[in-house]
């Protein structure tokens, strides 16, 4: 189906005739109604009877007058539209709540033959994650003693990535805010028309600071549907060399794990413990898996501009009354 975007426009087509008759002839009175540089020039040309050009006969007004017609067309934005069509938009939302407190700085991880700190693996093994987003929204809420909306949830992966890696131990406080983290991440997503809500919670430790408790937060979650996968972070209780011999020591002695498991299982998500490198990337792939849900449904009718035709004819039909003005002239 054809039709004009701005039908409106065509009122304009006696404009000329109206300009003409009330405004007087400009060439009679020695003015001039419009400037083009070059006109005065073809209108000085000797042509022969019958051209386009001559001041005299019915030629001149129905070249004129044709040219205006397609010049209102172009104006009037001619387009083909085409029929309704169903579209839909499937994505994830997934906030990443990451904590960066103090214990975050615990070198029990090993990265590439060496030890690092949890946090250093932790965005390595995250960049990796939301690298292969492409088509989700991703949002970063970093926690601590407060809990800050690091990255609202977004389309544009490399920036999240690249917020990611800015992340320091200590931004947020030496403390540990899960309710809060939570209730912060919740908070983004509440005008968020989709069932694909997700937060991936990822700590080390136990909440101890906040306004919000973990209960409060869980029941939040479970009204708004939102899903809850939790991942506790630290090594299991090795055994280390001392000038008093060998000794057991457990680097996640201050990791909540039932509290963790509890948030999880309340808002139908699941509870993993990251170990080391090697477990937390097998967990990011796990939670990739995710299957993407519809967000949204809506109705599309496909237009296409066509104002290119009238005008492109407007110009080759000027183009071609200048050439023939001018060969006119070399044959006089």
């Amino acid at each position: 189906m054809t039709g004009f975007a701005w039908p409106l426009l065509f009122l304009l087509l006696p404009l000329p005739w109206l300009v003409r008759k009330f405004a007087g002839s400009p060439a009679k009175e020695g003015g001039e109604a419009l400037k083009i540089p070059f006109f005065r020039d073809i209108a000085g040309l000797k042509s022969r009877k019958g051209s386009v050009l001559s001041s005299s006969g019915k030629g001149r007004l129905v070249f004129l007058s044709v040219l205006w017609i397609l010049l209102v067309c172009a104006a009037a934005r001619p387009q083909w539209v085409g029929d309704v069509v169903p579209a839909t938009e499937n994505a994830r939302n997934l906030i990443m709540a990451i904590d960066i407190s103090g214990s975050m700085s615990m070198d029990d991880f090993e990265l590439n033959g060496k030890y690092l700190d949890r946090l250093s693996v932790v965005k390595a093994v995250a960049d990796s994650f939301i690298a292969g987003r492409e088509g989700d929204r991703i949002g970063l809420v970093a926690f601590g003693t407060n809990s800050y909306l690091y990255v609202p949830l977004t389309a544009d992966t490399d920036t999240a990535r690249k917020m990611l890696d800015e992340l320091e131990i200590g931004f947020a406080g030496q403390l540990t805010s899960i309710g809060d983290a939570l209730g912060l991440s919740l908070k983004s997503m509440q005008e968020i028309p989709s069932d694909s809500k997700v937060i991936i919670l990822l700590s080390d430790g136990t909440s101890n600071s906040g306004n919000l408790n973990v209960e409060q937060a869980i029941n939040l979650a479970r009204k708004m549907k939102v899903k809850i996968y939790t991942i506790g972070v630290g090594a299991y209780i090795k055994s280390i060399r001392t000038p008093f011999g060998t000794q057991k020591t457990n680097p996640s002695k201050e990791l909540d794990e039932e509290n963790l498991q509890k948030i999880a299982t309340s808002t139908g998500g699941e509870y993993f413990r990251a170990y080391n490198t090697s477990e937390l990337q097998r967990i990011y792939q796990k939670i990739d898996e995710l299957e993407p849900s519809e967000i949204g449904s809506f109705y599309i009718r496909p237009v296409r501009e066509l104002f290119f035709f009238p005008l492109g004819a407007a110009l080759l039909l000027s183009m071609l009354a200048v050439l023939f003005a001018l060969a006119e002239a070399r044959k006089s």
